[in-house]
């Protein structure tokens, strides 16, 4: 686009030195798609014309703000995508030597010295993980600071030459979202819901947990009114265990989410909280209820809010799940961001999704849980039973709690719980369909080539950092 509005306009042999500088620049740092430009040239200059009503002399200047910023964004992207492809290459190194002294202690008879030299390089190989991944952290952090400077002395030239980008912002929410389903309504929207599923009103406490689970509306003001996207699977009751609540949420107020505009990022709202036994099904990103009397497992994924375009939307969970005969059950699930770049589908394609695998057995004291999950969100897993809630797991993202939480901590995982109780499933894995890339245009950028043919792409083997 900027080398169109350079053409388009009229400008002397300095606006033309600069322009191609900074078009050397930004050349130099673009990873291209096939030699495709990134956005349709004349399309984007018409409607930029059209829109802020510009002069033909401004078009260089603009041009060659635009180059300066494509330039900075581009060598800011590639910097980034460098650290976390080194993080991810010295994390699965360190997998594999976490692997072999899991593998020495399971199958090998071993004395008190040597499982204490195994122990030292279990807890060498888990700060050598964390260490790594603070290094990169403050790196990104680095990168993004220095780019978001320099992008703000831009964006001050750009308006000075009568670009506005805001004006010409193209938004895909078809109007303002509905309003927060009002509180009053809440009992009513929960007896309707669980009596179309079980065909009687809820009169337990299971019965109540449950309705609030299926409950397909938004209460909370953040939300918009936007629904929750829900699934659910039977299994075989199990009277007497209650209800299992399994809540992945965000613990701050926002997170970071890539974005192919500038500033190149946008904020997603958080769930802002601590853990909570006390938290409801919206509390979360992803809310898994496990009801052992009624036989139904309930997986809610609530509305995500850009903080910046103000846009509501709720992806989809993708869960499968099987139970023995002991009335155990292994729940495999992944969620991804809907405003993902690409979406959804590409997240988790590309494991950019919250994913991992739950297990949850009856017990004459209770349920008891444990799994495997990715490192980012917190989890936090409870019991209700009996008129009593027991905590059964609090995992807290390790190394990354905050902002750049999902980008650090979606590429490696880490055990939780009792993990005899995954153990007992062996090899009896319940199967997620591969997703599979769509053919699309990215969203927000008209005529952009389409960077991701339709093609399946296998799940890789997770990166485990196991609890000491």
């Amino acid at each position: 686009m900027a080398k169109a509005l350079f053409n388009a306009g009229q400008s002397g042999d300095d606006a033309k030195s600069k322009f191609e500088e900074a078009l050397r620049h930004f050349e130099a740092a673009w990873n291209h798609q096939n030699g495709d430009h990134p956005i349709n040239d004349a399309a984007e200059v018409e409607r930029a014309r059209q829109s802020l009503h510009l002069q033909a002399d401004q078009l260089p200047k603009i041009a060659i703000d635009l180059e300066n910023i494509a330039g900075i964004l581009a060598e800011a992207q590639g910097l980034a995508a460098g650290q976390i492809a080194t993080l991810g290459s010295r994390l699965r190194h360190i997998d594999d030597l976490l692997d072999q002294v899991r593998d020495i202690e399971q199958h090998m008879p071993l004395t008190p010295a040597e499982r204490s030299e195994l122990d030292a390089k279990y807890s060498t190989y888990e700060h050598e993980a964390i260490s790594d991944t603070r290094n990169a952290v403050s790196q990104l952090e680095s990168i993004r600071t220095k780019y978001s400077d320099t992008l703000q002395s831009s964006l001050t030239t750009l308006h000075t030459n009568g670009y506005d980008p805001q004006i010409i912002q193209t938004v895909d929410v078809p109007g303002a979202p509905s309003r927060a389903e009002p509180e009053t309504n809440r009992q009513k929207n929960q007896i309707h819901t669980f009596t179309k599923v079980f065909g009687h009103p809820p009169q337990s406490p299971a019965d109540w947990e449950t309705a609030a689970a299926l409950d397909p509306h938004s209460y909370d003001p953040k939300n918009g009114g936007v629904p929750p996207n829900i699934s659910i699977e039977r299994i075989t009751p199990v009277p007497g265990q209650g209800v299992v609540r399994t809540n992945l949420f965000i613990p701050g107020e926002s997170v970071v989410n890539p974005q192919f505009d500038w500033p190149g990022y946008h904020d997603n709202l958080g769930d802002n909280r601590d853990f909570s036994a006390t938290a409801g099904p919206e509390s979360s990103r992803v809310a898994i209820t496990v009801d052992y009397e009624n036989g139904i497992i309930v997986t809610r994924q609530n509305p995500s809010v850009d903080a910046k375009t103000g846009q509501i939307r709720a992806g989809t969970p993708s869960v499968s799940a099987i139970q023995k005969s002991d009335g155990s059950v292994l729940i495999k699930y992944s969620a991804a961001d809907p405003f993902s770049p690409g979406g959804e589908a590409v997240a988790k394609a590309t494991t950019f999704d919250v994913n991992g695998t739950i297990a949850i057995a009856p017990t004459e004291s209770g349920p008891v849980a444990g799994g495997i999950v990715t490192n980012f969100p917190a989890v936090e897993i409870y019991s209700d039973r009996a008129g009593e809630t027991t905590p059964l797991v609090q995992a807290w993202p390790r190394v990354e709690d905050g902002r750049l939480g999902p980008l650090l901590g979606l590429e490696w995982h880490k055990e939780i719980g009792d993990q005899e109780v995954l153990s007992r499933f062996g090899d009896q894995w319940p199967a997620l369909q591969v997703p599979v890339i769509p053919s699309l245009p990215v969203p927000g950028l008209p005529g952009l080539p389409n960077p991701f043919p339709s093609f399946p792409i296998p799940l890789p083997r997770p990166i485990r950092i196991p609890l000491p």
